[in-house]
């Protein structure tokens, strides 16, 4: 065999094998069903991409080089697609961004090695590629580049005639509410719509999109940038202090052990001294994005504005002298975090640890153990600690480890809607067990703090609750306007120290724990129990102070929780006649 023919086989042995690299994103999503969407709108997508950029020059050495961030990121976007049944996108791209790269590569562990081989190795054909057709002159025959061209003129046109009826259509959605547009009423563009599950386009698509997030976040942190509480302590205690504040998610109060449930879901917590569990506590909002921001700043319940006009208790904190971190099983960016990181992004120390926030099964929020095992160890004289945790958020299944399964069948491992109602067992188990791995985590993070032996308090609040076909009721989820969707599951637990030291607050919060309470009190009476001062302190507001006063607890519609109507078997709350 001649050198000639040995070459013209290894040139397309070389090329064929680096497509089929390029090409293994889109590959490993092979469907078992709508194969015309598939080869539509991501295979042969992914094809006319490539070759689009291997047309830009009559050498194909100089494509080559441009395609090498694609070819190096090929085992991590397979690795993560394998892993989280999803492709690379904002999110992603925010936790790399915003987080400690130890941590935001966190989700990589055990598998690093086989990817720096991978990625070695097709370094490796890369360079022998690049090589070889620099050396013998590789180019385009004459008169297929054209073709390309057209055939992508073709695609291109189409794209933008759909992405203008695209627009158009979602023009009266944009107007109704400019506030909300970057987030929540902005339609993304057609092509994002289309290419999101389309490598390499969907990496350029997830890098654009987290720009326009990141830019809409700065704009409006920029407007609060200014704001000032004037916070302090008077009267500072020698002793260390820790305050955690952890928020839950879709938790209810009735479904607690501690609150007289039937099994055994708040195990750990009911064998903890100086546990309090506030019974009676409400949530202005059903939805995460508006309810979160009423816990931990002085935004009303009825305020509809989705960003805030002043900073949150974690810049009070700060201004008082703690050290703050946010640590995060939930989404940095999007539609239902952006205005929650507004307030993240306050702290001194922000970290995101889930890769898939929670539309997949990801980590679970143990993965906040050993982080905040980490800011403890810094030793702080005075440290703040906000856990925004993915608690219960449906899939309900998806946020407990084989081990917390406890009650069966539940459904783990298997797709299940929750609008099903045949699936009302399945639904109740996976609840009651995503409730009883919450209280493993409770517990776990008490521990800790025990053993700092310091002045702590450990704070937890759900964000909402959640129905889930309770006796004849047709209604699962939130967003029903229905009893279950406000009441939340809120617990207190203070350390001996502490107590030691603000009896009188740890006694109020005793007597109160059967008392009406919301959660826009939240934030006066956290930073009462820390006894931080500032000018405009409400401390009627507080419920850890001797001038707390019951309160109308108005939803964000205005309807007074306590004298609303509960109507039918899903106790709709209906204004009174």
């Amino acid at each position: 065999m001649n050198s000639s023919l040995l070459h013209s086989l290894f040139r397309v042995f070389g090329l064929t094998l680096f497509a089929l690299v390029l090409l293994s994103p889109v590959l490993v999503q092979w469907p078992e069903q709508d194969f015309v969407p598939y080869l539509q709108w991501k295979l042969i997508a992914a094809v006319w991409c490539y070759l689009l950029v291997l047309s830009l020059f009559r050498s194909l050495w100089p494509a080559l080089v441009l395609l090498l961030p694609a070819a190096v990121l090929v085992p991590q976007e397979v690795f993560y697609l394998l892993t989280y049944q999803k492709n690379t996108d904002a999110h992603v791209i925010a936790i790399v961004a915003e987080t400690d790269l130890s941590e935001a590569l966190g989700y990589l562990t055990g598998v690093g090695v086989f990817l720096a081989l991978a990625v070695l190795a097709i370094l490796l054909l890369w360079w022998y590629l690049v090589r070889s057709a620099w050396q013998r002159h590789w180019r385009w025959e004459a008169g297929v580049r054209p073709v390309v061209w057209l055939i992508g003129s073709g695609v291109l046109a189409s794209l933008g005639w759909n992405e203008w009826q695209y627009q158009q259509i979602n023009k009266a959605k944009q107007r109704s509410n400019p506030e909300e547009n970057v987030f929540m009423q902005r339609p993304l563009p057609y092509s994002y719509e289309k290419f999101h599950a389309t490598y390499p386009l969907n990496m350029l698509l997830a890098l654009n999109e987290f720009a326009k997030q990141k830019q809409a976040v700065a704009d409006v942190a920029d407007s609060t940038a200014l704001f000032k509480f004037s916070a302090k302590q008077t009267e500072v205690p020698q002793a260390r202090q820790i305050y955690v504040l952890v928020i839950g998610e879709t938790l209810r109060p009735d479904r607690l052990q501690l609150n007289g449930y039937n099994r055994a879901t708040t195990p750990r917590l009911a064998g903890i001294k100086n546990v309090i569990s506030f019974t009676d506590m409400v949530s202005p909002w059903a939805w995460t994005r508006m309810s979160v921001p009423v816990i931990i700043s002085r935004k009303s319940p009825v305020d509809q504005r989705y960003f805030p006009t002043e900073s949150s208790l974690v810049a009070a904190f700060k201004e008082a002298g703690f050290s703050t971190a946010w640590l995060s099983t939930q989404s940095p960016l999007g539609v239902h975090d952006s205005s929650i990181a507004l307030h993240a992004s306050e702290a001194d120390q922000l970290q995101y640890l889930n890769p898939v926030g929670y539309k997949q099964e990801g980590f679970y929020d143990e993965i906040l153990l050993p982080a905040v095992e980490l800011v403890l160890k810094q030793n702080h004289a005075r440290q703040l600690i906000v856990l925004h945790t993915l608690g219960s958020h449906f899939s309900y299944a998806d946020r407990y480890p084989e081990a917390f399964d406890l009650f069966t069948p539940s459904g783990k491992g298997q797709a299940i809607s929750m609008h099903n109602k045949k699936s009302k067992v399945l639904l109740n188990n996976a609840y009651d067990n995503s409730v009883a791995y919450t209280d493993f985590i409770l517990f776990t993070l008490i521990k800790q703090l025990e053993q700092t032996q310091s002045i702590s308090t450990l704070f937890y609040v759900s964000d909402h609750g959640e129905n889930i076909f309770d006796g004849q009721c047709d209604k699962s989820g939130h967003g029903h306007n229905t009893e279950r969707d406000y009441r939340v599951a809120s617990l207190l637990w203070t350390s001996d120290e502490y107590n030691q030291l603000y009896p009188q607050k740890k006694a109020l919060a005793e007597q109160r724990r059967q008392q009406p309470l919301m959660t826009s009190s939240i934030f006066h009476s956290l930073l009462d129990l820390a006894d931080i001062q500032y000018p405009d302190q409400r401390l009627s507001r507080s419920w850890v102070n001797s001038e707390w006063r019951v309160s109308p607890r108005l939803l964000q519609q205005g309807l007074d929780f306590d004298k609303a109507k509960r109507v039918g078997v899903c106790q709709e709350l209906k204004a009174p006649e």
